[in-house]
């Protein structure tokens, strides 16, 4: 059915001028002709799997777009989704500096604390999967406001969480919020930008990922002790540092909500949604905030016309559960169709390959910085052997030193700490052990007898293959058998998060510009061809700084080809699989960092030359794979 012309009359002094509109005079899918007219010579997102009317909204987003002009709205909301990103990266950065604290005040050994770890990443696999599917069911702004909402409360819950179980409970939940993050803000932002302007954007936003870990780092060095002793005497507190350093490390989180709520959903989406009116607005207000000097041509009777609209099942309103398993299925069966699995695997297969290098070389020259430092300190270890002390009393801390064949004779140890002391085939008699704190102390093969421990930490476990006779302990200190190291080297963990973290922003930013010009692939090969060159020096770790070095070169390069290819997967997928798809990347980025963790951990202390053959090897391969990506830079979203 037809509708009739629509006729406007202007009246000016003393003329008259009659304008004629015509909108809307044929049947609808004349429209949709109409604006597709205006896509001449650029292609959709994921052409292969647009339908004819996906082409007209995506002719329409665009020009309105182009309208709204490009500036502070998109600066701001930039900004705000950031610190969204931001909060992803400190789920894990955190985890570094509160475990020495939470191993002692929730007595937890290395298989607990790995296990810390591990729960964290599977939490944020699932989250990513989970919240990038109703990322595309329920909007974008609105999944990320409840994403960001659990990660929140349970950030909040998880400090004050007296015991092992509660604790990496409220942790996990709080990687489950979080983790929606990364899927969502990337398609939220894209499909806010011009084509022309996205990858610009889009750098500045994932520049925010490395500054969550500076802010973390930041925090951590200011409230939190930086030595095994000082945790110690810290722990002794009802609400200790490690807990107000949780608090603050929620304000991210906290921030990029309150942003939310003056934000406006993706026009995309709305599109998507069939909600074309609330779409208009968002493109008004883009233009109202970017002060365009043009006044904003389109109104409703511009929009495209119902054909164009891809029609979207009700949701049911009972049996929520199964309808939530039934999405899940949809998701997949779409993501793998022929249109789009070639697309599919070779992204699935770039985001294990960096996941599994990334986590793994973080956590291998960890260990590594953390193998160096312990060979120099045993290097300067105190040797006294055959000595006798009789009535002496010691008031200083004992340090690094090794007692052998010693007499120890009516001595006293009184608020002292000893740390990493043994005391090997040596004798103790009527000594007195007052408030003494003792870390990676022990007594092997000695005979320890009439003598008094009296607010120590000295327990039997203390004693190996000792003869005791005639002891008394009272009032000890704690009844957690974990030994807790006292040489726990934060420092040098905040100076290795600020270098890699400090250089990967401005690398991150520039990346966006660069993706302006340049195609994906090529990008990609680059960065990681790079990495794989980088990792060589492995073969050459021989001191701190050559690990930092080498780790600071490999994690910005990955990154960066995160980054482009993260492009690769906004650009392939149409909007309705947009969110849905990164998501399930994250996912499988996430579930091989939880792989490389074990792996790296096994071989490295054994084998230097695993660690270095197998990221070259991988980085190399990742590189190869990346020159079969299809190129969607031109597209439009």
């Amino acid at each position: 059915m037809k509708c009739l012309p629509r006729i406007k009359i202007e009246f000016s002094v003393g003329t008259v001028n009659m304008n004629l509109f015509i909108n809307k005079m044929v049947v609808e899918s004349g429209n949709d002709e109409t604006i597709n007219r205006r896509t001449t010579g650029v292609s959709s997102g994921s052409t292969a799997g647009t339908s004819h009317n996906g082409e007209a909204l995506v002719g329409f987003h665009e020009d309105a777009l182009s309208q709204a002009a490009v500036g502070k709205a998109q600066l701001l909301l930039a900004l705000v989704l950031g610190l969204g990103l931001a909060a992803d990266c400190s789920e894990l950065t955190i985890l570094g500096y509160i475990l020495p604290a939470a191993e002692l005040q929730l007595c937890i050994d290395e298989h607990k604390k790995g296990w810390l770890v591990s729960i964290t990443l599977l939490a944020l696999a699932g989250g990513s999967l989970a919240w990038g599917i109703l990322g595309d069911h329920l909007g974008r702004r609105r999944a990320l406001i409840s994403a960001l909402s659990v990660a929140a409360l349970f950030s909040a819950v998880a400090t004050v969480m007296p015991t092992y179980g509660t604790f990496m409970t409220a942790r996990f939940c709080s990687g489950l919020g979080v983790a929606g993050a990364f899927p969502l803000t990337f398609s939220y932002l894209s499909e806010t930008c011009s084509r022309a302007t996205r990858t610009r954007y889009t750098g500045l936003l994932y520049s925010f990922w490395p500054l969550g870990a500076i802010f973390t780092s930041l925090i951590a060095h200011l409230t939190m002790p930086t030595s095994g002793a000082e945790i110690v005497e810290d722990n002794r507190e009802h609400w200790s540092s490690w807990h107000r350093f949780l608090i603050l490390s929620i304000l991210p989180t906290l921030g990029c909500i309150v942003g939310l709520i003056w934000a406006s959903e993706s026009p995309r989406y709305l599109l998507e949604a069939s909600r074309e009116v609330e779409a208009l607005a968002v493109y008004q207000r883009l233009h109202r905030l970017n002060k365009a000097r043009t006044q904003y041509g389109l109104t409703e009777l511009e929009l495209p016309g119902r054909s164009a609209y891809r029609e979207r099942p009700m949701s049911p309103s009972r049996n929520l559960f199964g309808h939530g398993l039934e999405s899940f299925r949809e998701a997949f069966q779409r993501i793998s169709s022929p249109t789009h699995f070639r697309t599919t695997l070779l992204l699935a297969a770039l985001h294990l390959i960096v996941g599994f290098t990334y986590m793994g070389i973080s956590n291998f020259s960890t260990s590594m910085i953390k193998q160096i430092k312990d060979q120099e300190y045993f290097a300067e270890r105190n040797y006294i052997f055959d000595r006798n002390f009789t009535g002496v009393l010691f008031n200083s801390t004992l340090e690094n030193v090794e007692y052998k064949n010693t007499l120890f004779k009516n001595v006293t140890f009184k608020h002292i700490n000893l740390n990493h002391v043994e005391f090997l085939n040596c004798t103790v008699d009527e000594a007195e052990f007052i408030n003494v704190k003792s870390s990676i102390t022990y007594f092997k093969n000695s005979t320890i007898k009439d003598s008094r421990f009296v607010d120590t930490d000295l327990t039997h476990h203390h004693f190996l293959n000792c003869t005791l006779s005639n002891n008394t302990f009272m009032s000890l200190i704690s009844d957690c058998i974990v030994d807790f190291d006292y040489n726990i080297y934060l420092d040098d963990l905040y100076e290795d998060t600020i270098a890699w973290a400090g250089s990967m922003f401005p690398a991150l930013l520039f990346m966006g510009f660069i993706l302006e010009t340049a195609s994906r692939p090529p990008i990609i090969f680059t960065t990681m061809g790079t990495a794989s060159i980088t990792c060589i020096g492995i073969f050459f770790w021989t001191n701190t700084f050559v690990v930092t070095l080498i780790e600071l070169t490999v994690k910005i390069m990955l990154m960066c080809a995160v980054n482009a290819i993260n492009m690769v997967v906004v650009e392939g997928y149409p909007c309705h699989l947009r969110c849905t798809a990164h998501g399930m990347m994250r996912s499988l980025f996430h579930l091989a960092s939880l792989c490389a963790i074990p792996i790296y951990g096994m071989f490295g202390h054994t084998m230097l030359m695993f660690p270095a053959v197998i990221t070259i090897s991988l980085t190399f391969g990742a590189a190869l794979l990346s020159l079969k990506i299809q190129d969607n830079s031109k597209v439009l979203l």
